[in-house]
């Protein structure tokens, strides 16, 4: 997995690459949990992300629960259909603004 993050004033912008596994839950949470705080919106670029796992979405729910903590939205962008079915299946789209790669 790879993570390009990139913010602005009030945007804090994550592209990931590859897949969001076990192996890199820790990490991604490591670089992204501790800069969303100042953002009110945190937007996560997933047309590159091939595959989530069980820690992979649970690093996502632990980041929309920061994101309420403080008061920003988080969108998932650009899902593949593959990684868009877990998140339906696991209800992620219920917590946070999810949409496809046909729809960015």
């Amino acid at each position: 997995m790879q993570l390009n993050i990139n913010e602005n004033e009030d945007k804090l912008f994550v592209k990931i690459n590859g897949q969001l596994l076990y192996s890199e839950a820790d990490h991604f949470k490591e670089e992204v949990l501790p800069k969303i705080g100042q953002h009110s919106t945190v937007t996560i670029d997933c047309e590159h992300l091939e595959f989530i796992d069980s820690a992979g979405t649970g690093a996502i729910v632990r980041l929309w629960k920061e994101c309420r903590m403080v008061g920003a939205e988080l969108e998932l962008i650009k899902v593949i259909p593959e990684v868009q079915k877990l998140l339906h299946m696991t209800r992620l789209h219920q917590l946070a603004k999810v949409t496809g790669v046909d729809a960015a």
